[in-house]
Parts: structure tokens; C-alpha cells; sequence
């Protein structure tokens, strides 16, 4: 019996979705973790309409059908279909809501013409609402969310202020991770008042790290030394503020990896979930 439950909830995950560095340190990454026998790591993400259920061979799972999600007060139906990364045997559960994700191409945040999406907000929240909602269909309760970059920030706020109460999530901890600096991760008051969240924050726009930061139990930031992620956080003084009064480590991300990399990296993580 796996003595740490993880479940890692990312907008990406290559191949299956590749737009920035997260997808591809979310299968290398889940990988490593995975291949430590003590260690049961499940991953979710949404599926996006561009995702060839053909190729990455998506199975669906009976008792992961027609699962009602109650989102800004209506009631939503998803599925959730089956599949590992490939060469590996990380399991990965695709959320499918065609109203959401179906129309989304490859860039997933902005059109073609570089347009930005002014819903991805509204997707996001969803995503995150749906994730925790689905967990007792899948009869498995991870010890740990890990919750990857703005688009899953507000599991931490959820899991506080809403899921605590009910005995299936009380002992759930969340570790929330950081792997950009950019403007993507303010968030719109609308979509807080459809998961009938008060953000701590106040303005139309909510900075959705320090949301995460206030509520995960701990924060990751990956240096990642290719886009000078702690230079660009250091720049901002309300985001590093917040980061050295809460509970965190930083993890370096060198430009040139290797398995010797990825491997520290995974024992970081670990380690620093065990503590918790």
C-alpha cells in the first residue's frame, strides 16, 4: 500500500498540451514520481477538443460518467476520461466539458491571432471546483493536491474554505506551485463569486498567487533559470512580500537538465510533501 497519496492537477501536460514550460516539467516530473514504489501520483487535466482521443488511446470510465458540477448555482455535467502518459505509467484523467474546453486550440490561453481569452478566468475556476468534486467518484483520497501554476490557485481557497467540512476532503493538504510570473493569474471578482469565494483582496481583478499562497498549506516556487523566475518575482513586491510569510521552499530549474536534475528535483517534492 503506497504510503503518499498525490494528486497533481495541471492545465498541462505534455504532449497532450504544450504552450510553456509546465507541460513538459508536469510529465517529467509526475514520472519520476511515480517510478518511487511508496508513491501513488495521479494526475487531471482538461480535455481540450484539439486532444486526439484516437492517439493517446482515452478510455471511459463508467463510474467517472455524467457527474453533476454545481458551478455558479447550475448544474453542469462532465466526464472524465482514462489514459497514461505515454512511455510511462502515469495515469491521467482528461475532464471533459465541451461547452469549456472543446473549442480551445493549442494555444489555450489566447485565438490564433494572439488574441486573449476573457473567460479563461471562468474555464479555470471551473476546473478547479470540478477536480475536488470528482475526487470521491474515483473512491481514492490523495493526501496531497499538488496544484500547478494560476490556472489550479484557488484549490487551496476551496479546500479551507468549503471542503474542510466534509470528512472525505478534512485531511486533504495542498501544495501550491509557481511556475510563471505574468498577468494570466488575475482573476476577475466574477469568477470568485461563481465559486462563492471572498477573496482576501479587493478590486476587480484578484492576483490569484497571493489567494494560493494565503491558503496552501506550502508554496513551490520553481526557479526556473531559463525565464529568471525569482528575478521577476522579486520585481514584485506584494508577490515576494507574501511568499517569505508563508510556508515555502524554492526549487532551481536549470536551463540544462538531466535525469540527475529531474530525479533531485522529484526528492525535493517529496520530501517537502512527507513534511507537511
Amino acid at each position: 500500500m503506497p504510503s503518499l497519496k498525490l494528486y497533481y492537477l495541471a492545465a498541462e501536460v505534455a504532449p497532450f498540451s504544450d504552450t510553456y514550460h509546465l507541460a513538459s516539467f508536469s510529465r517529467k516530473i509526475t514520472n519520476m514520481i511515480h517510478l518511487k514504489t511508496d508513491i501513488d501520483i495521479r494526475v487531471s487535466q482538461p480535455k481540450y477538443g484539439y486532444i486526439s482521443e484516437r492517439k493517446y488511446i482515452l478510455r471511459e470510465v463508467i463510474r467517472l460518467k455524467d457527474l453533476p458540477i454545481i458551478f455558479n448555482n447550475e448544474q453542469h455535467i462532465i466526464n472524465m476520461k482514462s489514459a497514461f502518459i505515454p512511455e510511462t505509467r502515469v495515469q491521467v484523467y482528461f475532464m471533459e466539458n465541451n461547452s469549456l474546453y472543446k473549442e480551445l486550440p493549442e494555444l489555450i490561453y489566447k485565438a490564433r491571432n494572439g488574441r486573449i481569452f476573457s473567460d479563461i478566468d471562468v474555464r479555470f475556476s471551473f476546473f478547479n471546483k470540478a477536480a475536488l468534486d470528482t475526487l470521491q467518484s474515483l473512491f481514492w483520497t490523495p493526501d496531497i493536491i499538488i496544484c500547478n501554476d494560476w490556472q489550479i490557485s484557488l484549490i487551496p481557497t476551496l479546500l479551507k474554505e468549503q471542503f474542510v467540512q466534509k470528512d472525505f476532503y478534512s485531511n486533504i493538504k495542498s501544495v501550491y506551485m509557481i511556475h510563471s510570473i505574468n498577468n494570466y493569474r488575475k482573476f476577475s471578482k466574477k469568477a470568485y463569486n461563481m465559486l462563492d469565494i471572498k477573496p482576501s483582496q479587493s478590486g476587480k481583478h484578484i492576483d490569484n498567487h497571493i489567494q494560493a499562497m494565503e491558503h496552501a498549506d506550502l508554496t513551490i516556487v520553481l526557479n526556473y533559470r531559463s525565464e529568471k523566475l525569482i528575478e521577476k518575482l522579486k520585481k514584485q513586491k506584494n508577490l515576494i512580500n507574501k511568499l517569505e510569510s508563508t510556508n515555502h521552499i524554492i526549487i532551481d530549474v536549470p536551463e540544462k537538465t538531466n535525469s540527475e536534475v529531474w530525479d533531485h528535483i522529484a526528492n525535493t517534492i517529496e520530501s517537502a510533501c512527507r513534511d507537511l
